[in-house]
């Protein structure tokens, strides 16, 4: 069926059971940004692959929202089918439940599958429908009747993340969790986040693609702590290890009855933007349970980074980069000899040299190798079938990270290959301009992301330009690449706190022409502390050459170029003892001292 046809199968389904819109979001039942295929539903039904995005469909319209990194994306692969696109955040447009209140008659409905939701968007829909006396229902998983080879939800065997790359063990985490609760008086707290699971009970696994985490929920009581997971994924090293660490083992499946029985009882903490609203559901119905709407601890727990994890995650990027480094050294020299390569050729290069890296678990997320105009596509996806051929001009856009026992890396750099306009070599340099004002800020304690972004942005900005999305994101333990709460984006209100780790990532992205961006990973660490306070500053952890040929010196300042050759100094003396050959020759030639 093509897009139009499974959107009309599923009309089919929502008048069988009485509703009038029904919403596939882009989650799994853990509100994962990245997700098995088990879950992948909006991109069957509506073609739109990229990460983020919500379908809706009405019994006469569809639409697409998504955010600014996939605008081009999603106009390209939405083209010829019903589905309209929605670009969230742009003027003029509404959001979700916005739209539904909006375009459904009084007295509708609205389906879901309520395991995909988070609590904290149901309740903002049931606030927003009640003047119109819009129900809704998420009971039905409507996808099981339409998409008729659905993957089955994956089960990978589970393997324990050893404390000598943690640094704690399951127990100790678990005493941090029962400390955090004791603060706010808490008698429970349900986990369902994947990567928090996988950080507290030291578990990992191969269920979503990039992402070593394991498809289950948790929940922490003061004297006990339960994790659901199937147990025939776990062999009795694993069993021992948890056990030993004060857990008791229930099936994946079982979680709701545990949540609905006497084991549950007091203040249950129940995080409502990662808890999905099924499980609220169960919770909020439990006459014995009182529900308590808050963050989660985990996430905020595991953001911090302890000194053994520090300490592996500077490991970690040491080998990326110099696998970085090889296979540049190895794509130049054929591009050099006049070798037909295409990015799914770099792509694939690059797992190569990663794969060759000691503890090395993979990519951590699906390399973007973008060429020329690809570029603007801020999350452009080359396949083996559908990749462009690249040439000896222009920009070579690559966005790439790997996954090791030892640490999370992503990194981003954008290569010059021949001829470039001046707006390249301008727009190159504004972004290199916000990349270094951000990398080498001095903030005093308190200060957020949103304090800083606009670090980043402010030399775009004097030029009239910006980039639709965030200056970075949270990075991070052999997890998921993408982590809160921290971050880079103006609406950021979370402090930054020494051991945390974020990107920096500014870019420019003009569609049909080019995309740049130049993406480090920064460790927050403390500067001073003064009669005004504690102050911090950022350590910059990727060591990796940033190509030099696009630049125009005369833009920048004495204190950015004197950044910028620090840094260089800096790749080569931490990469040249690990590389040898061609590929130390590469280093030393691109990662070169400027000067007026």
């Amino acid at each position: 069926m093509n897009v139009n046809e499974k959107i009309k199968a599923l009309r089919t389904e929502m008048k069988r059971i009485g509703v009038q819109a029904y919403i596939i979001p882009s989650a799994d039942a853990h509100l994962s940004e990245y997700v098995a295929t088990h879950w992948q539903g909006r991109a069957y039904l509506s073609g739109f692959t990229g990460s983020a995005g919500t379908l809706v469909v009405t019994e006469t319209e569809s639409g697409l929202w998504t955010d600014g990194r996939y605008f081009i994306q999603a106009e390209s692969e939405l083209a010829g089918s019903e589905v309209q696109l929605f670009k969230m955040g742009q003027s003029g447009v509404p959001t979700i439940t916005e739209y539904l209140a909006n375009t459904l008659q009084e007295g509708s409905c609205v389906g879901f599958d309520g395991k995909v939701l988070a609590a904290s968007n149901v309740l903002e829909m049931l606030k927003t429908f009640e003047p119109k006396k819009i129900k809704v229902c998420g009971e039905h998983d409507l996808l099981d009747s339409i998409w008729t080879d659905r993957p089955a939800i994956p089960s990978t065997d589970v393997f324990i993340h050893e404390t000598k790359y943690t640094g704690y063990s399951c127990a100790d985490k678990l005493n941090m969790v029962r400390q955090e609760m004791k603060k706010s008086n808490l008698n429970g707290y349900v986990l369902t986040s994947l990567g928090s699971i996988a950080w507290l009970f030291n578990v990992r696994g191969d269920d979503i693609l990039f992402n070593p985490l394991v498809v289950s929920y948790a929940l922490v009581l003061e004297e006990s702590a339960y994790l659901f997971v199937d147990s025939h994924r776990l062999s009795d090293e694993v069993t021992n290890y948890l056990t030993t660490n004060g857990v008791t083992l229930k099936e994946y499946d079982e979680i709701d009855e545990i949540l609905a029985s006497s084991v549950v009882s007091g203040r249950i903490l129940c995080p409502l933007e990662t808890v999905n609203y099924y499980l609220y559901h169960v919770l909020v119905n439990h006459e014995g349970a009182e529900v308590v709407a808050g963050f989660d601890l985990v996430n905020n727990l595991k953001a911090v980074k302890n000194e053994t994890e520090i300490k592996n995650t500077h490991n970690a990027q040491v080998k990326d980069s110099c696998a970085l480094v090889g296979a540049m050294q190895e794509i130049y020299e054929k591009l050099d000899a006049g070798e037909l390569v295409t990015e799914y050729d770099v792509r694939e290069i690059l797992e190569v040299y990663r794969r060759h890296q000691p503890l090395n678990y993979g990519s951590s997320f699906g390399a973007i190798v973008a060429y020329g105009a690809n570029a603007a596509m801020m999350h452009y996806n080359p396949t083996k079938e559908k990749c462009s051929l690249i040439e000896k001009k222009g920009f070579l856009l690559i966005d790439s990270g790997g996954q090791y026992l030892d640490g999370t890396t992503d990194i981003t750099r954008t290569f010059v290959l021949g001829e470039l306009t001046e707006e390249e070599k301008i727009h190159y340099t504004l972004v290199l301009k916000g990349h270094i004002n951000l990398s080498k800020a001095v903030f005093q304690k308190g200060c957020s992301g949103g304090n800083l972004d606009i670090l980043a942005r402010q030399p775009l900005w004097s030029h009239g330009l910006d980039y639709r999305c965030g200056t970075g994101h949270g990075v991070s333990y052999f997890g998921g690449v993408h982590e809160g709460p921290q971050g880079f984006r103006l609406t950021q209100t979370v402090p930054l706190q020494p051991g945390m780790m974020t990107t920096n990532e500014p870019g420019v992205y003009e569609a049909g022409r080019h995309g740049i961006r130049i993406e480090n990973t920064l460790l927050v660490v403390e500067k001073c502390a003064t009669e005004y306070g504690e102050f911090y500053e950022f350590e910059t952890i990727s060591y990796f050459p940033i190509d030099t040929k696009a630049i125009i010196v005369e833009m920048l300042n004495d204190e950015e170029l004197a950044w910028f050759n620090q840094y260089h100094q800096k790749v080569v003396e931490t990469l040249s003892p690990h590389l040898t050959g061609k590929a130390l020759e590469w280093l030393k030639r691109e990662a070169i001292q400027l000067s007026r």
